[in-house]
């Protein structure tokens, strides 16, 4: 146990240490910001106003895009949270691809210390350090949404959205670090790195919402962890603006608006519960799991 204790916090002060990692495992949520700020997020709070409009008759316009600027808030939050799960683990993770290139892991594997141990510390220390971003992240979005007049949170969603960041950064960490045992240099993991960033925000829907993608693209996305790990933080996100901003209307208007903006997923024609969705994350994070085991077996006996 102290072994893994070690290990675990020198692959956290390893990446702490780097500003520059630090820097760019944020620059998606970064740009997500940027785009819905400049773009994206006018555009959203103006289709909420127009929709309001085209359904509820006679409205407080004013009130209306109070509403709608609120809930496209709690949407992107949604949005970046998983943003941070998937950029903030694959950064930590690499830091697996630097120590084999430089040959440091050779030392570990040489050390009376478990591979699987080993492989444990870097997972782990991904989820620490994935899991206090993202809560970071929660903190600062919410002093801002105060400020600019939104209701906040109560505190069982609160409770909700946490145990929901555990959750994604856990298999996220788990789904990097089953990538990085294929990878051998830090320059090929630099490249994966940015691809990744760049394509999680359209993987998630949360560039384009998923009412506007093909339906092939759409249904491709369905079969992925993030936007159902997005789904969820949404739901819990966006439940109590969503109720005020609709309230009125005919229950089929907000249902078809969260399938539109991602908000909860169709498939087959019926609707994903959350239930289903978290059963399909652990699934992929067991999944994972199993080949992690098997590779790492695999390279254990080889090396003998």
């Amino acid at each position: 146990m102290k072994k893994f204790v070690s290990i675990t916090k020198r692959n956290c002060l390893v990446y702490l240490r780097d500003r520059a990692a630090v820097f760019f495992s944020m620059l998606a949520m970064l740009i997500v910001l940027m785009l819905m700020g400049v773009f994206l997020g006018n555009m959203n709070e103006e289709n909420i106003v127009n929709l309001l409009k085209e359904y509820g008759g006679v409205r407080d316009t004013v009130l209306d895009q109070q509403h709608a600027r609120e809930l496209v808030q709690y949407w992107t939050l949604a949005g970046i949270l998983v943003v941070n799960a998937v950029t903030v683990t694959l950064s930590v993770v690499g830091s697996r691809v630097t120590d084999n290139s430089e040959g440091k892991l050779a030392s570990f594997y040489s050390a009376p210390v478990s591979r699987n141990i080993i492989a444990l510390s870097y997972v782990t220390s991904a989820a620490l350090i994935g899991i206090f971003m993202c809560l970071l992240t929660l903190a600062i979005a919410l002093c801002y949404i105060a400020a600019t007049g939104g209701t906040m949170l109560g505190c069982r969603a609160l409770a909700e959205i946490f145990l929901l960041i555990v959750l994604n950064v856990c298999i996220f960490s788990i789904l990097m670090y089953l990538l990085a045992l294929f990878i051998k240099s830090s320059s090929a993991w630099s490249g994966i790195a940015t691809v990744v960033g760049t394509l999680v925000g359209f993987v998630g829907a949360i560039y384009l919402p998923m009412g506007y993608l093909p339906d092939g693209v759409a249904a491709a996305l369905k079969c992925l962890p993030i936007l159902h790990g997005a789904s969820l933080l949404r739901e819990v996100c966006c439940a109590g603006v969503l109720e005020k901003t609709f309230a009125g209307l005919p229950a089929q208007v907000p249902s078809e608006y969260k399938e539109y903006m991602g908000i909860r997923v169709e498939m087959g024609g019926q609707i994903i519960s959350g239930a289903y969705q978290v059963l399909f994350l652990v699934g992929c994070g067991i999944l994972a799991f199993v080949i992690i085991a098997f590779v790492q077996n695999r390279k254990s006996i080889s090396d003998r």
